[in-house]
């Protein structure tokens, strides 16, 4: 269920690499032991990357983008070469765990299954490969097991490779390739690779933000990425990124157990079996038709209330070409939206609790006609009616919706919040403020070219305003931001910002403006005509006083963005549960308004970072850049040295060089 990927991948520059008998002289590996009996001369570990494996996947068969380095080291070295691909978690934010809880699974099972080999097979020799989330996990065992913390001794591994690594800048690991321009998006690993450095080989596109991003330039865009990269669901405040995992684990959706495509089967098989032609009701089987109810409208209900199926957002998913599951899945979010999801919940934990009380009552079965099948059935009838528009949605939209549904959250906020910051970076607002005040004095004063010259000044100064509020829900952004503990202040002063902007009703302030701008110009005309006309001040005069009332209006209307203040950031994050960290960042600075804050609004414009930003925004920056496979998946495409070789190829024949000379 990948994220909609990025479309813009620039041309990587490559840059002149060793050639791979250089690349086997720098990066050392001591030479393999004899064979025992029954175990392989090496213990393969490739780790798959976000949404490529399952916790129950085969382990025999490779997958995902290191499969064809698997098949490589097969036909090359056969059965002296045991290939295990790790079955994990593999995923982030749809099953109700975070990025960090999957690669945190990874690790277990990586140290568990490499701990269990090595006991078994003491001459055994290992090679680790990882891709993404698995690179990710793949560099920590390598960091642990090079600084004589991890589940084997370091003169056991011959090689690890890496790619797309959120770790990557690590002290010790040999970059293969083109250069990258920053760091990983979870950080380097402050250990470095101890005595396994000339051992790890990282490879990582250039422009792949999971694994190159400038955080020094881009301070907010590194503070999200962390916390999305780091926060783990289960972490106490003062374990998680910056004292506050509330950000993280508030965008973790868990659609595991939700069937979309079977919420009309479930109601029909509800609704039979309360009116069940041979007179007996199976209350366990109700049980079950319920809790199948339940389980599929639960995250769609807490999704829809979170705040991220906002308006904008839902308008993104629309405007997406007809039959993808995007734009299917704005179909989904609108027909869920004309149903009472809430009540419906309501009705089938009634049917749940009624049916299993029945059966603790040692119940198993009851009469159709029953006093208690009776109620239960009109509650199914009541609930049925309820998720109607969901259900009578079609079956292919529904199911290819859902893994859109299930990641919505992050991509939301990632796109949202990096949005509201740029919006509110690109704005001149120590002019607009200026100009809010002096347009109502222009027009009281019927002042026509001063009214036109300003208002025309205001149209051009809210233009990337109106564009910003139009995509985003301020409110809900807002209280993001505030949790997103950010060194450099963006993140605070875009809170605020957010904050007083949402009480204002921008589009009428816009709209406002551009009718003064346009009753002025006609004022004007009058006063100012073509040559051979002469100026008819009457008419000039009546468009001015009209006028007037628009003016009062306007002043109304700008008085809350002119003089509203910044409100407390609710200690309640959209969906979840949060501690009051976001509400005390706001507390600090309540009382700021938009004039005060226009000192800091117009630095943070004139820095690098915002420069930055708006940039990777501009590049189409999404969340899959963040925790997503889908982002970075040229690397069967990305030549890393001057034979032409692409990364895959690189990595394969690097392996099978080592494993082939220390034989």
């Amino acid at each position: 269920m990948p994220l909609p990927r990025p479309n813009a991948h620039c041309a990587v520059t490559l840059l002149t690499v060793t050639t791979l008998a250089a690349a086997s002289a720098a990066l050392t590996t001591p030479a393999i032991a004899s064979a025992q009996t029954g175990c392989a001369a090496t213990f393969n570990l490739f780790i798959p990357g976000t949404w490529e494996t399952t916790e129950d996947a085969d382990p025999t068969v490779p997958v995902g983008m290191l499969k064809p380095i698997a098949e490589r080291l097969e036909t090359k070295h056969g059965t002296a070469a045991e290939i295990y691909t790790l079955p994990y978690m593999a995923s982030a934010f749809d099953n109700g765990k975070t990025y960090a809880d999957s690669k945190a699974d990874a690790l277990t099972k990586a140290e568990a299954v490499l701990s269990e080999i090595a006991d078994t097979c003491s001459n055994t020799k290992f090679t680790i490969t990882g891709y993404s989330q698995g690179a990710d996990a793949a560099g920590d065992l390598a960091s642990s097991i090079g600084n004589d913390t991890g589940p084997i001794t370091p003169e056991r591994i011959l090689a690890v490779g890496l790619l797309a690594d959120p770790g990557s800048g690590t002290k010790g690991e040999s970059v293969v390739g083109p250069k990258p321009s920053g760091h990983g998006i979870a950080d380097p690993r402050p250990q470095g690779m101890g005595k396994l450095s000339g051992r790890v080989a990282s490879i990582c596109d250039p422009h792949d933000l999971y694994c190159s991003i400038k955080k020094g330039s881009s301070p907010l865009l590194g503070s999200l990425g962390s916390i999305l990269s780091k926060a783990s669901s289960s972490a106490t405040p003062d374990q998680a990124v910056g004292g506050n995992s509330t950000l993280a684990t508030a965008l973790a959706s868990d659609f595991s157990r939700a069937d979309l495509a079977g919420i009309s089967d479930a109601a029909g098989d509800l609704t039979r079996q309360l009116s069940t032609t041979d007179g007996t009701v199976d209350l366990a089987q109700v049980t079950a038709s319920a809790t199948a109810l339940t389980d599929t409208l639960s995250p769609l209900a807490e999704l829809i209330g979170s705040g991220a199926a906002n308006p904008a957002a839902n308008g993104q998913l629309a405007a997406a070409p007809a039959g993808t599951p995007e734009n299917n899945a704005s179909k989904v979010l609108d027909s869920a939206g004309q149903s009472d999801l809430t009540s419906a919940l309501s009705a089938a934990t009634t049917i749940i609790d009624a049916a299993t009380k029945l059966t603790n009552q040692g119940t198993a079965t009851l009469p159709t006609h029953s006093p208690d099948i009776t109620a239960l059935g009109a509650t199914a009838d009541t609930l049925n009616r309820q998720i109607a528009p969901l259900a009578s949605t079609p079956t292919d939209v529904l199911s290819s919706a859902s893994g859109v549904l299930s990641v919505l959250k992050p991509t939301v906020v990632v796109n949202q919040v990096l949005g509201v910051v740029t919006g509110v970076t690109s704005l001149d607002m120590p002019a607009i403020l200026a100009n809010l005040t002096l347009l109502p004095q222009k027009v009281a004063a019927l002042d026509a070219h001063g009214a036109h010259k300003v208002a025309g000044d205001l149209n051009n100064q809210f233009s990337p305003l109106v564009r910003m509020a139009a995509g985003v829900d301020l409110t809900w952004v807002s209280q993001v931001l505030s949790v997103i503990p950010d060194p450099s202040g963006y993140s605070q002063v875009a809170a605020l910002a957010a904050s007083i902007l949402a009480n204002v009703d921008i589009i009428k302030l816009a709209t406002l403006i551009g009718q003064i701008q346009e009753i002025a110009w006609a004022a004007i005309e009058k006063l100012l005509p073509p040559p051979g006309q002469l100026p008819n001040l009457l008419a000039a005069g009546a468009e001015m006083t009209g006028l007037l009332p628009i003016g009062l209006e306007l002043a109304s209307v700008a008085v809350n963005m002119l003089s509203g203040k910044a409100t407390t950031t609710s200690p309640t994050l959209p969906g979840k549960q949060s501690t009051t960290a976001g509400a005390a960042v706001t507390n600090q600075a309540q009382g700021f308004d938009l004039p005060a804050l226009a000192g800091s609004l117009t630095a943070m414009a004139n820095s690098q970072g915002a420069s930055d930003l708006a940039s990777l925004v501009g590049e189409g920056l999404d969340a899959a850049s963040f925790f997503a496979s889908g982002a970075h998946q040229n690397y069967n495409t990305l030549v890393v040295d001057n034979a032409g070789r692409n990364a895959i190829e690189w990595i394969s024949d690097w392996l099978n060089l080592h494993i082939g000379r220390a034989a």
